[in-house]
This record gives structure tokens, C-alpha cells and sequence, in this order.
């Protein structure tokens, strides 16, 4: 990781921080949950996500449990619930027998269906239970031709009422004898604004280094908006648009200069939450520049993951960075591989 690179990843992880203070809140496991069984449950209501409901007790730690086979919930405390449509709803929350879940906040009460309902959101938890990610490593050797390689991410979001916070850092250094260390690093820092229904509002800032593409340094702001298409406890589909203005570094040309850039992203996943969990999601983001007119750059993303153990994963991904215009224009315009690697989810 180059020095400049690894400065600015520091800053930004130290705003990061800076921006969410520490809330050492805990409120008490009251919470109640009938299952389809019969089983009745009590604890602290940690989520709803993609077709999960996670339920932090007292007794066995927290407990995953499938949203279809909840019969009946009732929790006092404030939530965010959002239905597939993208409406949301903010209060306490209780759900009937009938299928009915009744959101009731200063008196009124808001309705949805049970089946409608794909993501429930505390709101009073503390600034810790309110975060979520993955980390993953992975290291291959090929002895023929002597090349090592290792990589790292490392994802966290955040959600509150009507925001989402995200950090996603990756690396990647491949080694090879007789040959020069390759490095591909990447760090973004997104916000998104959520509204009422499947618009959002969307900015980040990146920093991003490739060794294979020329890359020594890329810094990147890019603001647009985006649309939910769709939004169930199998399947999402996202999609979003804007500007981005970066600046480029690059050791092979004295040419460093601000670009601006539109760009468009497709955002695909689906899972399914009976064991063994599967997850699969991709990315696919399109750059055309308005400075630079002809250059067009992209990034593909494809990553499938299997729980082996609670909480820990086999992950394989593929990825594809492509640049018509390299800053380097001895470098290579593709840069693509496949990885594997062991995570833990959060």
C-alpha cells in the first residue's frame, strides 16, 4: 500500500469515527416473539434483513430467526419497518396473528403485511448494535511460477431513521519472484439519504490504487441518486445514477488533472437464508468521462458466499476494472481475477 494511499485511508477512517460517537445504551430484553411452533421467545429485537430476524436474548446469545415462521411479535420500542414497495414506517411495532404488523407511534397506527415487511430497523439501539458488515482474508501460492497473493475486505453499514452509513476496504498485493509487487487497493466512504418509497439520495469518496492499470492514486467524489426496484427477503435490485469529479496520480505521466465523470451502477443480489445461508451479489458501474471525451472506465464485482459455521463464510469473488484511457498509456486497459477467501459476518 503506497504511503499516500494508506495516509488518506487513515483520515478517513478517523472521521468516520469522529462523525459516530460511542453510545454505551443497552435497553432491556423485553421484546416478544411467538413462533408458528408455539415457542415463545423474549430478548432484544437486533434487525430484520433479508428475511432474517435476529433476536438477542439473555439465555442462548442471539438467535436467528426465519421472518415466515414468526406467527406474532410486540416490542415498545421505536423502529423503522419498511415494506417491499419502499414505504416506511416509524414506532413501536406489533405483529398480529392475523399477519398484520400495526406500527403505532403519538396514537396513530399505520398498518402492513407481514409478507410485505423486509426490513425492520431499530432506532434507540446503541452506536455499536447498530453496526453490521463482513471481513474476509485470503491467500493463494502458486509454486510453478513462485506468485503468492493475499486479500483483505472489510465491510460495515450503519443504519439509522432515514440514512445509511457504509466503509468498504479492500486490498489486494500479489508477489512474484523476479517481478515487481503489485498492489490493488480500494476504500469508499458512502452516505445515502433514504425517502419515502424507493428514491434515495447517494454521495461517496474513494480512494483507489492499481498498480496492473498504471494507478497510483485516485481520489474520487461522486454524488447521484437511486432507485430500489426491488426490495424482498430473497431478492434486491438497485439501481443508481450521478456526477463524479477524481483527481489521478500516476507514476508513469506528469499529466495529473481533475476529471468529471457521470456514472451509472446496477446493484443485484440475492440470498437464501435455510442452511447453509447463500448469499450472491454484483455490482456493475460504468464511468463515461465528460472530460476526457471517448475514455470510459468500469468496475465489475461478483462475489458468492456459503456459511460454513454460524457466522463464518467461503466466499468467491470476481472482479473486472477496465479503463479505455489509463493514466499510464504503457499499462494494460483490463485488470480482472478471482478470489477465495474465508469472512465473518457481523
Amino acid at each position: 500500500m503506497s504511503i499516500r494511499f494508506a495516509v488518506t485511508l487513515a483520515a478517513w477512517l478517523l472521521a468516520t469515527l469522529a462523525l459516530f460517537p460511542a453510545d454505551s445504551h443497552a435497553r432491556a430484553k423485553t421484546d416478544i416473539v411467538f413462533l408458528t411452533n408455539g415457542d415463545r421467545v423474549t430478548g432484544e429485537i437486533k434487525q430484520l434483513s433479508r428475511g432474517i430476524l435476529q433476536l438477542s436474548t439473555n439465555d442462548i446469545g442471539t438467535i436467528n430467526i426465519e421472518w415466515e415462521d414468526v406467527d406474532s411479535l410486540s416490542s415498545v420500542y421505536h423502529f423503522r419497518v419498511e415494506d417491499a414497495s419502499g414505504i416506511k414506517y416509524f414506532g413501536a411495532i406489533f405483529l398480529t396473528h392475523a399477519g398484520e404488523l400495526q406500527v403505532i407511534q403519538g396514537g396513530q397506527v399505520e398498518k402492513a403485511l407481514h409478507a410485505d415487511v423486509v426490513t425492520i430497523t431499530p432506532l434507540e439501539a446503541s452506536f455499536w448494535q447498530q453496526l453490521d458488515g463482513s471481513i474476509s482474508i485470503g491467500y493463494s501460492y502458486t509454486k510453478s511460477n513462485s506468485l503468492s497473493q493475499l486479500t483483505s475486505d472489510m465491510y460495515v453499514i450503519r443504519r439509522t431513521e432515514i440514512r445509511l452509513w457504509s466503509l468498504d476496504i479492500s486490498s489486494m498485493t500479489t508477489v512474484q519472484t523476479n517481478q515487481p509487487t503489485q498492489e490493488r487497493e480500494d476504500a469508499t466512504l458512502s452516505y445515502s439519504r433514504l425517502f419515502d418509497g424507493p428514491l434515495f439520495a447517494i454521495s461517496s469518496a474513494s480512494a483507489q490504487k492499481n498498480d496492473e492499470l498504471g494507478l497510483d492514486l485516485r481520489l474520487l467524489l461522486s454524488a447521484g441518486m437511486g432507485v430500489n426496484f426491488i426490495q424482498s427477503n430473497h431478492n434486491e435490485l438497485a439501481t443508481s445514477a450521478g456526477l463524479s469529479v477524481n483527481r489521478e496520480w500516476s507514476e508513469g505521466t506528469s499529466d495529473d488533472g481533475y476529471n468529471l465523470e457521470a456514472f451509472a451502477s446496477v446493484q443485484h443480489a440475492v440470498f437464501r437464508y435455510d442452511y447453509p445461508k447463500t448469499n450472491i451479489a454484483s455490482e456493475i458501474t460504468v464511468y463515461p468521462s465528460l472530460s476526457e471525451w471517448g475514455r470510459i472506465r468500469s468496475e465489475i464485482d461478483i462475489s458468492a458466499s456459503r456459511e460454513i459455521v454460524k457466522d463464518f463464510t467461503f466466499v468467491l469473488s470476481f472482479y473486472d476494472s477496465y479503463d479505455s484511457d489509463p493514466p499510464d498509456p504503457t499499462s494494460t486497459k483490463n485488470d480482472y481475477g478471482l478470489v477465495t477467501s474465508l469472512g465473518w459476518t457481523f
